[in-house]
């Protein structure tokens, strides 16, 4: 699956260019949430999900939750209608309180981690999780270059969960294009998070197409 990052779309014309990805048959899209704090950047608030959903309710709005201040921030996406959020395993001491908490609110759960964080940090949460989300870059900047490291990660992740018998999706983001597309779903990846790749270079329906070609 292809899940647009609209941090590198024309905020000018946002509405244009998700309505672009999604003719081109993008269910989901990757909605970037930075707080200034967690990570070094700024972005979007409650407001533009609400919006988003208003304008394309049969289309997967997922939440990257960057903030390491959830009691303020998680309930307020909750409520703006997202279908997933995934908060960072470094962002909280009691991650299993905020799994519950999107449990309850009907909303599914993913955890991100930092590519400076052991996987196995995730295993104690796997059977809870909708989805996991390895970054392939440091968070908080669109455009950045893949990290290598991360397909001996992504191995690493995908053979923790099938040792649990488990089929949790793993989802990577940060410098996905076609070759790096392929590397890591040869390693176990299966929910590809592009963002300047397809906002950037011209027709979106064209890159969008060029990654479906290698997510096969």
């Amino acid at each position: 699956m292809i899940a647009p990052s609209i941090l590198n779309a024309d905020n000018m014309h946002l509405s244009r260019d998700i309505k672009a990805a999604i003719e081109s048959g993008i269910d989901r899209f990757h909605i970037d949430i930075m707080d200034g704090h967690f990570v070094p950047n700024l972005s979007y608030g409650p407001e533009l999900v609400k919006d988003f959903k208003r304008s394309f309710p049969l289309t997967d709005a997922e939440i990257h939750l960057m903030s390491n201040d959830l009691e303020t921030t998680l309930p307020l996406f909750v409520e703006a209608g997202c279908d997933l959020l995934e908060f960072h395993y470094e962002a909280t001491d009691n991650p299993e309180y905020w799994i519950k908490y999107l449990k309850d609110h009907n909303v599914r759960c993913g955890m991100a981690i930092n590519p400076s964080t052991p996987v196995q940090k995730l295993q104690p949460f796997l059977k809870e999780l909708d989805q996991v989300l390895l970054m392939t870059v440091k968070p908080g900047f669109g455009g950045q270059k893949f990290e290598e490291e991360s397909v001996e990660r992504l191995v690493e992740l995908k053979n923790m969960i099938e040792a649990e018998n488990l089929s949790v999706p793993i989802e990577v983001d940060g410098g996905i294009e076609p070759k790096t597309l392929k590397l890591t779903r040869d390693a176990g990846a299966t929910i590809f998070v592009a963002g300047s790749y397809i906002f950037k270079n011209g027709s979106i329906e064209d890159q969008v197409m060029k990654l479906k070609k290698e997510d096969k």
